[in-house]
């Protein structure tokens, strides 16, 4: 019998001529290791359908919309939390936004962010090769590689160096060659973040398309597009107290998520107070699920003058007060100005429920799982879905021919 040569042969010979390749058991390259959280949980959840996801560590997001969205904002406050996780920071700037007291007031160490102006997508490219090379180099030695986390502010505002060449000789002619040169960039230096290890997170402009149907697309060509493994397109109103706008609400809408289903969630960024980290989790709290929902407390000789439907939508709830064992009954109602919590053994104002005390860790755990079920992926279609996919394909054909 001749001798066979194997796929382990094969993957033995290819390691030869490939240093990073190998199979996907072993291989590390691609491998998420962990999360920097966004500084909201319900945004977690939008990007990698756990409240305890975020950026990931090892991947391209970019956070798109107009002017005034929140985009430097989120940014700033990604890299705030990269740096407790050990990160230290290269920022490239292209629209002199940012400088050492606006980061300092997001609680930012100055002395582990390095600041790069950045004029044109040539500089950027340059740049950043540069910089994986040396790291990349290092490596191959053997060095253990600092956790660097590389940030564009922002792929939109980028220009070519033809644009300020024709910008010098008056020419006003359309530049071609910029959508181009992005996407050779992104395909340049995404291989070369993981291989390193860097998250690389950019912020990008949108405009809407002048199609019969128009549509919000993000600048710079399909570069941008491809390279991401997260797009998160931005849109905004006004947060209102009384007449006073004191902030704004973020409406964020996936156009493209490899990690969770695309579905618009809302979170707000106070003008004073910043982004609160509970925003939009009032959808996930219940009393079966976790203990927290609105409604009130009643004694035991209240739940007792109820009807046989009133006593079915109530739970007993016993605990000990001051050495004694307490007997209540959570009953529920949509209009209540109060929420009962469980873990507190009380009722607390409305403007209470978004607070580390209500929404406790455990809390989170317990509402993990509704968060999964909406937010991710899953693994099999049933024959329901299966026949809708067919009978929409079967339809498009036919619209189409």
């Amino acid at each position: 019998m001749a001798k066979e040569f194997s796929f382990a042969d094969l993957n033995k010979e290819m390691s030869k001529i490939s240093e990073y390749g190998n199979t996907l058991d072993k291989s590390t390259i691609s491998e998420i290791d962990h999360y920097i959280p966004t500084g909201n949980y319900h945004l977690n959840a939008c990007l990698t359908g756990s409240l305890f996801g975020g950026y990931p560590n090892n991947r391209a997001v970019a956070l798109a919309g107009p002017s005034g969205t929140g985009k430097t904002y989120l940014i700033l406050n990604a890299i705030k939390q990269a740096q407790r996780q050990g990160y230290s920071i290269i920022f490239y700037d292209s629209e002199n936004a940012v400088d050492k007291s606006l980061v300092e007031k997001f609680g930012i160490d100055a002395s582990k962010f390095r600041y790069e102006p950045c004029n044109t997508v040539q500089e950027f490219r340059s740049s950043v090769t540069a910089i994986t090379d040396v790291l990349i180099e290092q490596k191959k030695k053997g060095i253990a590689l600092p956790k660097i986390m590389v940030v564009l502010d922002s792929a939109g505002n980028l220009a070519t160096q033809k644009e300020i060449d024709d910008a010098k000789t008056g020419s006003s002619k359309a530049d071609m060659t910029r959508a181009k040169l992005l996407k050779s960039t992104f395909r340049i230096i995404m291989t070369q973040f993981g291989i390193c290890k860097i998250p690389f997170l950019f912020t990008n402009h949108t405009y809407q398309t002048q199609d019969l149907f128009s549509r919000q697309v993000g600048g710079g060509g399909t570069g941008p597009e491809y390279a991401a493994s997260i797009i998160l397109f931005l849109g905004k109103a006004k947060l209102k107290e009384g007449v006073e706008q004191t902030g704004i609400i973020v409406t964020a809408k996936p156009n493209k998520n490899r990690f969770a289903k695309p579905t618009n969630i809302k979170f707000h960024i106070s003008f004073n107070k910043g982004m609160n980290a509970y925003v939009g989790l009032e959808e996930y709290i219940s009393w079966d699920t976790c203990g927290i929902e609105r409604g009130r407390f009643i004694t035991e000789g209240q739940f007792n003058k109820l009807t046989d439907i009133g006593k079915a939508e109530c739970r007993k709830h016993s605990f000990k007060k001051d050495k004694k064992d307490v007997t209540v009954y959570f009953q529920p109602a949509a209009t209540a100005r109060k929420i009962c919590v469980k873990h507190l053994n009380d009722s607390v104002d409305l403007n209470k429920l978004y607070t580390p005390e209500v929404l406790t860790e455990d809390v989170l755990k317990l509402i993990e799982p509704v968060v999964n079920e909406k937010f991710t992926y899953g693994d099999e279609l049933d024959q329901e879905e299966l026949g809708n996919i067919i009978t929409e394909t079967v339809d498009d054909v036919a619209e189409n021919s």
